[in-house]
């Protein structure tokens, strides 16, 4: 993946990753996060767009609120994309914590397991 990367932040395009979280180790996302964000290394203001289970990117250090949407499905199996900023969550409050607690939604309904 790193070619890719090279390529994107070279050239200031949009990379698309779907389970960012798949192959990566939690701090080698959090580097690669960090390199998009720092306008040493992003010279052409190249961005990122991607889906991960891993809730330690919920970090207000890493992302901001408006850069955090969540996907969930309804009882229908309809889905809804809404934004992390629609909840307002404070200046510094641990997100990983609050969406493990259900505070956002986009938890998954696993049902009771039958034997």
């Amino acid at each position: 993946m790193a070619g890719p990367w090279l390529d994107v932040l070279e050239k200031g395009l949009v990379f698309f990753v779907d389970e960012l979280d798949t192959s990566l180790h939690p701090l080698l996302i959090r580097f690669l996060l960090n390199l998009l964000h720092s306008p040493e290394t992003n010279r052409h203001n190249a961005q990122l767009v991607f889906t991960t289970h891993d809730t330690t990117v919920l970090d207000q250090t890493l992302l901001r609120r408006d850069q955090v949407w969540f996907v969930e499905k309804d009882a229908g199996n309809a889905t809804r994309l809404y934004p992390l900023s629609d909840y307002k969550p404070r200046k510094g409050e641990a997100l990983q914590k609050g969406y493990l607690y259900g505070r956002y939604g986009a938890l998954p309904f696993p049902g009771e397991l039958r034997f």
